[in-house]
């Protein structure tokens, strides 16, 4: 498989069109929302979001009839959660989810190397969540630098396939520690997972009001922008929230991740 030459990244500077997250200040900070035929990586430690807003982001594009395909790698996929989220919209919405759930991070790479035989003209909208969970697994078993490889597959297929489908990808990826460090828990496979994807979203728990605070990394050929917004968790999904008061990373007191 070929790489994506740089010639092909600079014409998609620009997205033709997005797809909302449903948040107006989090579409605010991308420009409307996560960009079609674009590949996008949200990451974030566990609880601040990432699951949630995947589904939000899912529900408010499948009010049109259209179709997504969720990987769910993490086994993070809860249709309660859906349930409670549409409320008097459930009625045909999970029938609309096509859903996988890979059991090693070798059947996820055959699954992602065969995405365009499930697609259809009626899917917009492809998930996976998590796509560093299997790998990280995998890494237990088997040799460091061949699991890198797969991944790395994954991810220049995916950024591949987005332009060619005229797909929005979005992906989540897990955090870990950085031992003898004081910064923030970096991204796993952090090269692989920044270098792909035309957009890095980072979420965070706040210290307090159970909070999330999201900050647009990357976004095409722009790094280190900080833009950044904060939103609430509820039952419904994502709301807006009203603070304007810079807040510190911390533990956040919101029950759904």
């Amino acid at each position: 498989m070929i790489p994506l030459a740089d010639s092909v990244r600079e014409t998609l500077a620009t997205p033709k069109s997005v797809l909302s997250t449903g948040l107006r200040s989090l579409d605010a900070i991308m420009n409307g929302g996560f960009p079609r035929s674009s590949l996008s990586v949200v990451y974030g430690e566990a609880s601040t979001g990432k699951s949630t807003l995947l589904l939000h982001c899912m529900i408010e594009n499948l009010m049109d009839n259209e179709k997504a395909l969720f990987i769910d790698s993490d086994r993070s996929f809860s249709l309660a959660r859906l349930l409670q989220m549409t409320q008097s919209h459930a009625e045909g919405i999970a029938e609309r989810i096509m859903l996988f759930s890979p059991i090693s991070f070798r059947e996820q790479t055959a699954l992602i190397e065969n995405l365009e035989n499930y697609l259809t003209s009626r899917i917009q909208l492809v998930v996976i969540d998590s796509i560093t969970s299997l790998y990280s697994a995998s890494l237990e078993s088997s040799n460091v630098f061949t699991q890198n490889r797969q991944l790395g597959r994954q991810l220049a297929y995916l950024s591949e396939l987005a332009p060619k489908r005229e797909l929005s990808i979005i992906v989540t990826g897990q955090v870990h520690a950085r031992p003898m460090s004081n910064d923030r828990a970096q991204l796993v496979s952090n090269r692989l997972l920044t270098y792909w994807p035309s957009v890095v979203l980072r979420l965070a728990l706040m210290g307090r009001g159970g909070l999330r605070m999201a900050t647009l990394e990357k976004y095409f050929n722009s790094q280190d922008l900080s833009r950044q917004c904060l939103f609430r968790i509820v039952g419904e999904g994502l709301i807006e929230s009203e603070s304007e008061e810079p807040l510190e990373e911390g533990v956040s007191t919101g029950k759904w991740s």
